[in-house]
């Protein structure tokens, strides 16, 4: 099964955060690992 979910949570839509096992993943539409940060907007192109 392939699954593909959008979730925008930029402030502008009223932000959110995403956790996974107690540790904070995303915050407000950004990933805040550094091992992710390569995934938000300004690092794709």
């Amino acid at each position: 099964i392939h699954w593909d979910l959008v979730c925008i949570q930029t402030p502008d839509h009223g932000g959110g955060e995403i956790w996974f096992d107690d540790r904070l993943i995303r915050k407000d539409g950004r990933f805040v690992l550094d091992e992710l940060a390569g995934l938000n907007p300004e690092n794709l192109t």
